[in-house]
């Protein structure tokens, strides 16, 4: 029998939990063998922490069940919360056996609470020059809570699941969406429950980064759309508009303003059944279009569109090496 290898890529916000396991086959082609998303109650998410973590783990334990996931399979974990800090930095070029040491001790400018108390990674996103004309590097800095982690992979264990990553949702979303543009300047931006970031790229690179907490204006309506969508009032989904609105202009014109660029497009993506109802309320007022892009069509069948659990394939993808 051919040898396969199996990853699980798990999303979840506080109300929903959202899995797609892939599976490699001897001839390095992958399927998926298994998809299912499950409510979760209410408060055992908190905080971006798992603040229940019995009535999780039985949450987690039925969906795997229920859907059939392989035993065995690793478990990739995707997060997009208020614990997770991203920031677009510059740094001097060093050696690349030197660049994590200097990544790490400069970080802390870049980032507005206590390094010992994040787990930092970084992506370098191109070549440049200082302000001094000196070689520098664009780097993406993503940090996440030490605490947030632990919680993670102690509830994911105790599940009897073993967890090979941790990484930002919002970027594993990213990565497919950036193979389909072009070398225009496009935005990326992602709404969760607490959370919406937005990020410009160009020639296919990030060259702007912007996460902001949901403010108090718009946060209950927010995790209204997130957690009971069908009780979302006109007047309230008007609110969330003006947010989305709001910062994505802000976005745009910061780009603009720092690069010259204009952005032509944008791709926006919300785990909410609210999200077809926000893209037309937000194309109405937005001079830039908003569209959804369609991600990993060659997993489409009858019973799965990869368009919602697009994340999930994503993390299990770049575990599996692709």
């Amino acid at each position: 029998m051919a040898k396969v290898n199996s990853v699980i890529g798990v999303e979840f916000d506080s109300r929903n939990i959202r899995a797609v396991e892939l599976t490699k086959g001897g001839d390095g082609h992958t399927t998926v063998t298994a998809f299912g998303r499950i409510p979760l109650q209410e408060n055992i998410i908190s905080g971006g922490v798992i603040a229940d973590p019995n009535l999780f783990n039985q949450t987690l334990t039925s969906l795997m069940k229920e859907c059939g996931f392989r035993n065995g399979s690793g478990v990739v974990i995707g997060v997009n919360n208020e614990n997770v800090i991203m920031r677009y930095a510059r740094f001097p070029k060093v050696p690349d056996d030197k660049l994590r040491g200097v990544v790490t001790m400069q970080a802390q400018d870049f980032i507005p609470v206590p390094v010992s108390e994040l787990e930092l990674d970084f992506v370098v996103v191109e070549d440049t020059v200082d302000d001094d004309d000196q070689p520098a590097i664009n780097v993406l800095l993503v940090g996440a809570r030490k605490t947030m982690i632990s919680n993670f992979i102690n509830c994911f264990e105790q599940a009897k699941l073993e967890v090979v990553d941790i990484d930002s949702t919002f970027l594993a979303w990213l990565r497919p969406v950036l193979a389909t543009l072009g070398e225009e300047p496009a935005g990326l931006m992602m709404l969760t429950d607490d959370v919406l970031d937005f990020i410009a790229v160009s020639d296919r690179e990030i060259k702007m980064v912007r996460s902001i907490n949901i403010p108090d204006r718009a946060s209950a309506e927010v995790k209204k759309a997130f957690n009971y969508p069908d009780q979302v009032t006109p007047e309230e989904m008007e609110n969330i508009t003006d947010l989305l609105y709001s910062e994505l202009s802000s976005s745009i014109n910061y780009y603009q303003m720092q690069s010259g660029g204009i952005i032509g497009s944008v791709f926006f993506t919300a785990a909410t059944p609210l999200q077809s109802q926000l893209f037309d309320a937000l194309n109405q007022k937005s001079y830039v279009p908003v569209t959804a892009p369609q991600l990993y069509a060659e997993y489409r069948t009858e019973t799965f569109d990869p368009t919602d659990y697009a994340s999930c394939i994503s993390l299990a993808k770049a575990a599996l090496g692709e």
